[in-house]
């Protein structure tokens, strides 16, 4: 299972669904980018050779996600809307 599959698999999961997901691949191919978002991917990132270059992504994506984007709060599972 490649990570398009897992991406898929999440998205149409009602418990997982509205998880943030961000790709972060080697490719740089206009179709590999638009078929992440067209699965519903957050956000799509190339991914660094080096490997500092790499823990300075992981840092930034780790900033945004966690301390900088808001959420809405969560609902309750058993509520009907």
């Amino acid at each position: 299972m490649d990570g398009r599959e897992i991406l898929a698999h999440i998205k149409l999961d009602a418990d997982l669904k509205n998880i943030p997901t961000v790709i972060v691949s080697s490719s740089e191919v206009e179709a590999d980018v638009g078929k992440s978002y067209d699965l519903h991917a957050n956000s799509y990132v190339t991914k660094p050779i080096e490997f500092t270059a790499f823990l300075k992504l992981v840092q930034s994506i780790n900033d945004y996600w966690l301390t900088q984007s808001k959420f809405p709060p969560r609902r309750n599972p058993g509520a009907l809307v």
